[in-house]
């Protein structure tokens, strides 16, 4: 498949464009943006591209030798650039958050439905090959019934021009950043859809009030308790996650898998990993694999669609939550919801 992304910033770069190079099976032959040196960069590493200033004058000229366009805008700039795609009748990768209200997510569902697109909102957290093994060994019964897990993310900052601190750009704050994370990683460890949300959301970045770089939520996730404290405050990035069942747990540190069981010696398992890596471009391998599965099996839903709008119901509940002193807020979402799309 050919390929060609649209914004060439810090993901697309850092991310994407090493995974491409590898691979023989989707090739990367465009790259769309509006700023001179980003486009000069691009050259650099493919002189044989083709670049341009506007995603327009790409469908205009090239769109009959692309396959798939790989969106790696600003969030605000998300909705339209997938639209001109989908339109163009081609697939659609996308990164997080794949949109910012729960009136476009559905929209873009039905155009893609509609147009028989694949549209694939790039969840990485998921590929993660310490989060997979993890899930390997829940869904081995070596924890027995899981009953609680505890996740915590710690970032930097937002990621600069992605999901940065202008709200007008960004669209909201970690919430939808490391709070998608973390929701996605629930949903690959355990499955099923939380029914309740307790949340306490803040803003300590004085010089930009508008965004939580803070939130801690509980969610009750059917028979499980899940605790999820997500932050942008840290000075180095950092991710641990715990998972405690009837029989045992699992605890993960970046590369480092323990496993407890009752009356069996603790087994360290090493995961090359690599959390404080903000490219995660090991991971992003794991996602163009099952991209490009959905794409080759018309009959194959993206996985990751489905958390998009599961995690804007999580945001939406969450604020309600915070603003209401950390109430129980419900949970509607859940499969019922796509199926009763067009």
């Amino acid at each position: 498949m050919k390929v060609a992304i649209v914004g060439f910033g810090f993901n697309a770069e850092k991310a994407h464009v090493p995974v491409y190079r590898e691979r023989s099976d989707i090739h990367l032959t465009a790259v769309v943006d509006p700023v001179t040196s980003r486009r000069a960069a691009a050259l650099r590493q493919y002189a044989d591209i083709r670049v341009y200033e506007q995603f327009s004058d790409l469908l205009e000229e090239y769109s009959s030798e692309i396959d798939v366009i790989d969106i790696c805008l600003p969030n605000t700039f998300h909705v339209e650039s997938i639209k001109q795609a989908l339109a163009a009748d081609k697939h659609v990768l996308c990164e997080k958050p794949l949109v910012l209200n729960k009136a476009e997510y559905y929209e873009l569902i039905n155009i893609a439905n509609e147009r028989k697109r694949i549209l694939y909102p790039c969840h990485s957290y998921k590929f993660a090959p310490s989060i997979v093994h993890a899930a390997y060994l829940i869904n081995s019964g070596e924890i027995g019934t899981p009953l609680f897990a505890s996740f915590n993310i710690f970032g930097v900052g937002f990621q600069p021009g992605v999901r940065g601190k202008d709200k007008e750009l960004s669209g909201g704050g970690i919430m939808i950043d490391h709070g998608l994370d973390a929701i996605s990683v629930a949903q690959t460890l355990f499955g099923g859809f939380p029914q309740r949300i307790s949340a306490h959301t803040r803003s300590f970045n004085e010089t930009n009030n508008q965004l939580e770089d803070v939130a801690v939520f509980c969610l009750d996730w059917e028979s499980k308790l899940i605790n999820i404290s997500v932050s942008s405050l840290g000075s180095i990035p950092k991710a641990y996650y715990r998972i405690q069942g009837t029989e045992g747990e699992i605890s993960i540190e970046n590369n480092d898998v323990f496993l407890s069981v009752k009356d069996k010696p603790v087994q360290h398992i090493f995961v090359p990993t690599y959390f404080d890596d903000p490219g995660h471009t090991n991971w992003f391998n794991g996602l163009i694999e099952n991209f490009l599965d959905c794409a080759n099996n018309p009959n194959t839903e993206p996985f990751s669609l489905m958390e998009a709008g599961l995690v804007l119901e999580i945001a939406e509940k969450a604020s309600h939550s915070s603003n209401n002193g950390g109430s129980w807020m419900g949970i509607e979402f859940t499969t019922k919801s796509l199926q009763m799309i067009g």
